[in-house]
Order: C-alpha cells, then sequence, then structure tokens
C-alpha cells in the first residue's frame, strides 16, 4: 500500500486546495479496509480524478485514492459491468467496446473515475445520469452498532437509490456495477435557430442533442443528435479532426487569449457577433460511436464550472434569467428583468465570455441526484444549464459573486439546483427545499456511517446538518 503524509491536494480548477493528514493509494479492497481501521477515529475521504469544483474530497484527516481498484469484469448473463470505483471512464469505454457494448449514458468528458462520476450524478445529454443506471454499490465502512470494518454490497430499495448517488457519505465505495448496452452509432450536425422554442422543438427528431447559448450575440446553436443503424461516415474522421482542432484546442485557445492575456471585452463580443458565425460548420451529418460522439476533451484547459438543473417548465425564464444577469455583470442594462433587482456594486465586476451548455437529463431513480424527481411519479425532464470560466484561479472573484448570485436568482423564482460535484454555494436550508427525499438519505447515511465519518464540513454545510464528531464518537441527529 503507498502512503505518504502532509500531501498538498488540489483540484483541477484550483479552487480547492487543502493538505490531509494522511493519504493512501490501496492496492486492493482489503487494504482498504486495514485503512478504515488504522484511521477508525479520523474523518476519511475519497480523491478521484479531481475533476469537480465542489469542496467534496476536503478532509484534515485521511484521504484515499483508488486508482489501484480498476479491475473491469463484464457479466453477460446480468447485460452489466463490475468495475472497481478507481477506473476512469476512459479506460472503461475501450474495454466494454471490445465485446461490443458501452454504457447507456456518458458525460462530456470521460476522465472521471466511475465511483466519482456515479457519487456526483454526472450526467450527459437526453438520457438519465449516469447514477440512475448503478445496478449495484460494494461499499467499505463500519458496522453498525459493532463498529467493524465491513464490506457490504447494497443492490435494492432506497438504499440502492441513495448509494446511486452518495457523494461518499456511506462509506469507500470500492466497486460499482453498472448497467451495459450494446455498441451504437450516433449521428450529429449543427444548425443556428432563431427561438429557443425552435430548438426544444428539434428534440423530438434528435433526443440526444445539446444546445448553446452565445454570449452578447445571444444565437442559439444546437448539435444535433440522434441514435442511428447507420455504418461510420466516411468524413468522421475528418468532422473529428475539426471537431478537436477547431473547438477542444482552437475555441479554447481563443479564450486563453482574449481572457487571460488580452482582456479586452469589446474583441470577445465581436468575437461571438461576428467571427464565431463564420467558422462554426453547420448542417455537416456525420454518423459515428456513441463515445466519440458524446465526449469531447474539455480537461484540456483549466476552468471552474457552475451548473444549475431546472425542469423543463422553467427553462426558458431561467435562460433569460441567467441572460440578464450576464448583461448586468458585463456592464451592460437588463432588459426587463421583473424577477429581481440587481446590486448596483456587482455591476460590471465579471464579464462571461464561454457559451452555455444547456442538456435536457431525464429523471433518476435516485434520492439526491439533480434530476431526482420532485415529488414521487414525477417525471419531468430537467435541463442543465453550464456557465464556465476561463479567468485565471487569481482572478475569479467576480465569477464566483456572478455564479452566488445566480444561485440564489434562479433557486428563488425556479427551484434550481446546483451539480454537487461543481462550484456549489446553495446552503443546507435551501437544499432541504430542494430535494424531498433528502431526510430518508439522511437516514441511510447515518444507519452506515452513525459516527460521521466519512462527511467534511462541506457536506454537513450542504446536506447533512448538525455536525457528528468522529473523535468523540457521539452520535446526533442528522
Amino acid at each position: 500500500m503507498e502512503s505518504m503524509t502532509s500531501k498538498i491536494v488540489q483540484n483541477f480548477g484550483k479552487n480547492v486546495s487543502f493538505t490531509p493528514d494522511a493519504y493512501a493509494e490501496p492496492k486492493n479492497q482489503d487494504e482498504v479496509l486495514q485503512l478504515l481501521n488504522q484511521y477508525r477515529d479520523q474523518s476519511i475521504r475519497v480523491v478521484a480524478s479531481r475533476h469537480a469544483w465542489s469542496d467534496a474530497i476536503q478532509t484534515d484527516g485521511l484521504l484515499i485514492s483508488l486508482k489501484h481498484l480498476d479491475q473491469v469484469q463484464v457479466d453477460e448473463e446480468r447485460q452489466s459491468v463490475v468495475v472497481g470505483a478507481g477506473c476512469q471512464l476512459k479506460h472503461l469505454l475501450p474495454q466494454l467496446e471490445a465485446q461490443g457494448l458501452t454504457l447507456p449514458s456518458l458525460g462530456l468528458i470521460d476522465e472521471q473515475t466511475v465511483a466519482g462520476a456515479t457519487a456526483t450524478g454526472t450526467h450527459g445529454s437526453g438520457k438519465n445520469s449516469l447514477s440512475h443506471y448503478v445496478r449495484r454499490v460494494r461499499v467499505a465502512h463500519y458496522d453498525s452498532p459493532t463498529g467493524e470494518t465491513t464490506l457490504t454490497d447494497i443492490d435494492a430499495g432506497a438504499e440502492l437509490q441513495a448509494a446511486r448517488c452518495s457523494l461518499g457519505l456511506l462509506g469507500v465505495i470500492v466497486e460499482v456495477e453498472l448497467e451495459t448496452r450494446p455498441v451504437y452509432q450516433v449521428q450529429e450536425h449543427s444548425s443556428r435557430h432563431e427561438t429557443l422554442e425552435s430548438v426544444l422543438e428539434a428534440e423530438k427528431e434528435f433526443p440526444l442533442q445539446q444546445f448553446f447559448l452565445m454570449p452578447w450575440s445571444w444565437e442559439l446553436y444546437g448539435q444535433h443528435r440522434l441514435e442511428i443503424d447507420q455504418s461510420r461516415s466516411w468524413t468522421a474522421g475528418l468532422y473529428r479532426f475539426y471537431w478537436h482542432l477547431g473547438i477542444d484546442w482552437g475555441l479554447h485557445l481563443v479564450m486563453f487569449v482574449l481572457v487571460k492575456i488580452l482582456r479586452f471585452r469589446g474583441l470577445i463580443r465581436s468575437f461571438y457577433r461576428y467571427l464565431l458565425p463564420w467558422v462554426y460548420v453547420r448542417h455537416w451529418r456525420v454518423t459515428d460511436e456513441s463515445h466519440r460522439t458524446l465526449t469531447m476533451q474539455h480537461e484540456l484547459f483549466r476552468h471552474i464550472e457552475i451548473e444549475f438543473f431546472v425542469t423543463r417548465t422553467n427553462l426558458p425564464a431561467a435562460l433569460d434569467d441567467v441572460k440578464q444577469t450576464i448583461k448586468f455583470f458585463g456592464g451592460q442594462k437588463p432588459e426587463g428583468t421583473p424577477n429581481k433587482p440587481f446590486p448596483d456594486q456587482y455591476r460590471g465586476t465579471y464579464f462571461h465570455h464561454y457559451p452555455i451548455c444547456v442538456r435536457r437529463v431525464l429523471s433518476d431513480d435516485t434520492l439526491i441526484s439533480m434530476s431526482s424527481p420532485i415529488e414521487e411519479g414525477d417525471n419531468e425532464d430537467w435541463y442543465a444549464i453550464s456557465l464556465i470560466s476561463y479567468e485565471w484561479p487569481s482572478r475569479r472573484k467576480g465569477f464566483f459573486e456572478f455564479a452566488k448570485l445566480l444561485a440564489s436568482s434562479l433557486k428563488s423564482h425556479f427551484n434550481a439546483r446546483c451539480h454537487w460535484g461543481k462550484y456549489n454555494p446553495l446552503d443546507r436550508k435551501i437544499n432541504e427545499q430542494l430535494y424531498p427525499q433528502l431526510n430518508e438519505f439522511r437516514e441511510i447515511v447515518r444507519q452506515f456511517d452513525p459516527q460521521g465519518r466519512f462527511a467534511n464540513d462541506w457536506l454537513r454545510d450542504v446536506l447533512l446538518g448538525p455536525s457528528i464528531d468522529p473523535t468523540h464518537r457521539s452520535v446526533n441527529d442528522l
């Protein structure tokens, strides 16, 4: 087992930095149990790929990396795959594809580990989140009431609903069983839309689509996708090269120069109003493997992100709220915003510079994933609204003020939820209103972790409530 102390840990976005008391990389599940025995009086958290912006990984106790737990075993009879918690999606997918299989849902990137992606409700577009497809979770924790370390398989009922998106609060997830499906092809093309109604109407034909609201031009571009029974297009390789060169690298290099070096707002406005429409290729229909089509290399440039979830009913007004808030923080006068007054001190303090990505997410069979039902039997679709900033970490004050004000406004008017794995400024009292099954989730957490060893201060602030101190082994009501 590899371990060390006083290791400074930073996340991908460099907005989270801390030094745990101990850091370890167990080689197998038995070594995970040994660590739980050794550090039973300290707080314990797990770090995955660090591609998250919330404070979920922070601990002043033991931090565990499960990167060596990366086994992959396909169960053909159950149409599933059993995966070690530390296996990254980019390593899992090729192994599945070699056997003619893939996952039912994919997020925008494949850098995440299986446990990290499922535990935070990672989602793609047009399907449920990855958490929804979890069949079984194996958790290392302390048995209640004996306190002995143990491995528990969770595969049914409310406990499985909690384990599918648990933020690591039930214990150390060491293994996940995920539903699989045969590999499939996705056809994609892009087009410009005059209205939001037009791009939403296109979902009927292209259920896997995502779309972008361009700042400052306020144009809408749909990335239209559908599953299709066709072979790979002969131009697919060229299209992938265009996308990689023009978007994965090109767009982000432009943002790097305009935002981080030149810092000239007029150039950013001109880029979206005049240049982007000429270089954005539209109506090029290409069919390719789902994994290649549905993912990007969004990890190439350091950034920070907040993502809001609203229902289909609230999407139009919520997007208008986003637009008006961007205008105000960018120094312009908002156009007819009845929802809220803008504090004058924020005018011109943050200039949003990145396309706003919108993705449809189907309702999940979970307790607290962002697209979990508002009430039993409610299956209304959710829409994720993603806002990204490429500012230097030292210049993010304006973004944080912008994100906090927007989170408060969208929650107040549209019951918007924030992504657990991204910047999330909502507190526990607000989340209690947003997640009707939160108390049930807390009770299950209490059963698996009565002393709160697997929680941290942020998780208590946003989810659990009063502190449970593992050092004194006191059990308080959640």
